[in-house]
């Protein structure tokens, strides 16, 4: 399926809502706005994933997400990187939680 997922809320009762397939994850800062995007990743496991962030972080991060949209795919990485490099053409910069400082 190659269509985005609405966004599902960071919660543990939402785990099995997302599926356990490879894809492509967008963080956001506000379920509600789409448009905040945080964080643009590839996955192998879009469920894995999704309870990865769910995991209380290490180091202070700069933007807490509170949702996670997803859409299916089998070539991850290309997807991501792809989405990724047009956020930085449009936005002048990568996504917040994408930058390495």
């Amino acid at each position: 399926m190659n269509r985005w997922h609405k966004p599902v809320a960071l919660s543990r009762f939402n785990t099995e809502m997302v599926p356990d397939v490879p894809g492509v994850y967008v963080l956001l800062r506000d379920e509600r706005d789409i448009s905040s995007v945080l964080k643009i990743g590839p996955a192998r496991s879009l469920r894995r994933a999704f309870a990865r962030e769910l995991e209380p972080a290490g180091e202070r991060q700069p933007a807490i997400p509170t949702a996670m949209m997803f859409r299916e795919s089998r070539a991850d990485a290309e997807e991501a990187q792809r989405l990724i490099n047009e956020y930085r053409r449009k936005h002048g910069r990568v996504p917040v939680l994408n930058s390495p400082f």
